[in-house]
C-alpha cells in the first residue's frame, strides 16, 4: 500500500508540491511549529536533542503503515507544512490523518488545496474507505478545515487533552469514500 500511494506523488496543483518528506523537511517543520506541536497533540511528548529527532523521524519514515509529504509551495520552493497517514488498517481500510502548516503560511488554503488531491489519491487510486482525524476542542482552525472538507464528527473523547492544567475534550472526525464520491459529483 505505502508503495503504491508514493508511486503517485509528487503531485503538483495550482500552487503546490506534494512529495515524500525527508527527515531534514520534517526537523524544520518541527522547529518552526514546535509551540503549537506541544500545544495541539494530547499524547506526551519528549524533549529531544537534533540527532534523536532524526533517529525518529527516520524511523517514523520507515513505518510500513505510515505515509508522510511535505508541501512546498511552487512560486518560491518554501516549505510550508506536512501531511501524513498512519496507523493504516488493513481490515478496514482506514487511516488517521495528521497535518501542520507553519504559522505564517496559514489561513492561504494550502491545507485544504494539499488535502484534496491528496484524497484523491487515496479514495481515488488506492480506494482506502475512511479517513478520520482526531483533534481538541479548542483547536477552532482544525475543526473549521476538516467541516470545510466535509468530514463528519463521530466522537467525543471527554477530558482527554490536558493544555495548562485544564482537561479538554478531543474530537474524531472522519469522510468515508463514498462521501467523497459524492462531494465530488456534486462539483
Amino acid at each position: 500500500m505505502k508503495d503504491i500511494i508514493y508511486e503517485n506523488v509528487p503531485i503538483i496543483t495550482k500552487r503546490l508540491c506534494i512529495k515524500k518528506i525527508t527527515e531534514e523537511e520534517l526537523i524544520l517543520i518541527r522547529g518552526e511549529t514546535s509551540e503549537d506541536f506541544y500545544k495541539m497533540t494530547c499524547r506526551p511528548v519528549i524533549k529531544r536533542e537534533k540527532n534523536e529527532l532524526e533517529e525518529l523521524y527516520k524511523n517514523m519514515i520507515q513505518r510500513d503503515n505510515t505515509v508522510i509529504f511535505s508541501i512546498i509551495r511552487k512560486e518560491d520552493g518554501a516549505l510550508i507544512g506536512k501531511v501524513s497517514f498512519s496507523d493504516y488498517n488493513p481490515r478496514n481500510s482506514s487511516m488517521e490523518l495528521g497535518y501542520n502548516i507553519i504559522p505564517r503560511y496559514r489561513k492561504n488554503g494550502y491545507m485544504s488545496e494539499a488535502l484534496m488531491n491528496l484524497f484523491d489519491v487515496l479514495f481515488g487510486i488506492i480506494g482506502i474507505n475512511k479517513i478520520y482525524a482526531q483533534t481538541a476542542s479548542f483547536n477552532a482552525e482544525s475543526i473549521g478545515l476538516l467541516k470545510k472538507m466535509n468530514f463528519k464528527k463521530d466522537a467525543i473523547l471527554r477530558e482527554h487533552h490536558e493544555l495548562d492544567g485544564k482537561l479538554y475534550d478531543d474530537y474524531i472526525f472522519s469522510m468515508l469514500c463514498k462521501e467523497w464520491e459524492c462531494l465530488h459529483k456534486s462539483k
